[in-house]
């Protein structure tokens, strides 16, 4: 039997629920009332990404400029209720009671607030309140049969499809070109080249360096050329390379651990360069893609439906004393699977969110679910 939605209420009526002394701010687009009783909140319903309004099953953002009377109200242990509403139809949708989670600690930098529903919204109601928007185009999948006899040209085809010319990527400044040594092997200066076309890529949060930089360890003189941006670990290849045989133009990548100690871990990765670039950017543009989901530890077998949707990229695990991920793509989606023959977790990042919604019907528990 189908739910129904809650019962629409008046403006009016929404901020009376704050009681007696009321103040009515605005935040952006939203309507916040302050009373002796509550704090009312008013975000206005649509698919509106990092500015006010619902964005998950849970969360809430208020996003504007800043109220200074209102941070003792968006605090996380505020001695008022916090009720948010949705407009809808030209009433207000309760959506129930919240704790704000996350916000500026200075009053007169308070532009910004998540807050967390206690009860998570029912489908429906967060279908009327955040509706799913159609898909726009998307990339397609079809690199991946370029994986195995050139790697290359499947970076390339990736890239080109799945990041949009011109965007900067989540780093801005990184995205500036840097100098890079001459006799660089073909994988890198195919990465740079890619670089020019796509500057997202030197903006992930673990970034590929503009400028490699030259050290030693027990293995000899290397070129790192990515790093961990918590300083934990990096990449690097043999360098100066000694000769032109294929094996150097395509070499063995070094993972350093905790790269600053006096005494380094040093370990070969499975994949070549030109294989190891591919894994290191999709498992970047996965952290950085605008809607995701993960799923909860199950049992290895309930991922065998995503077979008929997923293709598996050929490549060897990546990060395998970490999460050893195995990717996996759609169209317009990608999919890592960590875990083993009992147990498994899966992650998905997508460019729209209406790529995500389709995974409802596998009927797996959600950390995390942005469609």
């Amino acid at each position: 039997m189908p739910q129904k939605l809650p019962p629409l209420i008046t403006e009016a009526a929404a901020l009376a629920v704050a009681g007696v002394g009321l103040h009515r701010y605005e935040m952006g687009p939203a309507v916040i009332g302050a009373g002796a009783d509550a704090t009312v909140v008013i975000v206005e319903s649509g698919d509106n990404p990092v500015v006010s309004g619902v964005q998950d099953a849970t969360n809430v953002l208020l996003h504007g400029d800043a109220v200074t009377a209102l941070r003792p109200r968006l605090e996380f242990r505020a001695p008022w209720p916090l009720h948010v509403f949705a407009r809808l139809d030209g009433d207000c949708l309760p959506l129930g009671t919240a704790l704000c989670r996350g916000g500026s600690s200075a009053p007169d930098h308070l532009r910004h607030a998540r807050l967390e529903l206690d009860k998570p919204l029912t489908r429906e109601v967060l279908d009327a309140v955040r509706p799913v928007p159609e898909p726009g185009p998307g990339p397609g999948a079809d690199w991946v049969g370029l994986v195995e006899s050139d790697p290359i040209r499947a970076l390339e085809a990736f890239v080109l499809g799945w990041f949009p010319a011109g965007a900067a990527g989540a780093i801005g400044e990184r995205t500036n070109e840097g100098e890079q040594p001459d006799n660089l092997p073909g994988a890198l200066t195919a990465f740079y080249s890619l670089a020019r076309l796509r500057p997202a890529v030197l903006g992930f949060h673990n970034p590929v360096l503009q400028q490699p930089q030259r050290t030693s360890g027990p293995f000899g003189d290397r070129l790192v050329f990515a790093v961990d941006a918590e300083g934990i670990r990096d990449w690097s290849i043999a360098w100066p390379p000694k000769t032109k045989t294929p094996s150097e133009n395509d070499p063995r990548v070094w993972l350093t651990e905790d790269p600053s100690m006096d005494d380094p871990e040093t370990s070969p990765e499975e994949e070549p360069l030109s294989r190891f670039l591919l894994q290191f950017t999709l498992y970047e543009a996965m952290n950085i893609a605008p809607y995701q989901a993960r799923t909860y530890c199950m049992p290895s077998p309930c991922i065998a439906p995503l077979r008929s949707v997923l293709r598996p990229v050929p490549l060897s695990p990546f990060l395998p004393t970490y999460t050893g991920e195995r990717f996996s793509v759609a169209p317009g989606l990608l999919a890592a699977i960590s875990g083993d023959e009992k147990e498994a977790v899966v992650t998905f990042s997508a460019l729209h969110r209406a790529t995500l919604t389709p995974l409802l019907a596998h009927g797996y528990r959600w950390i995390r679910f942005d469609g």
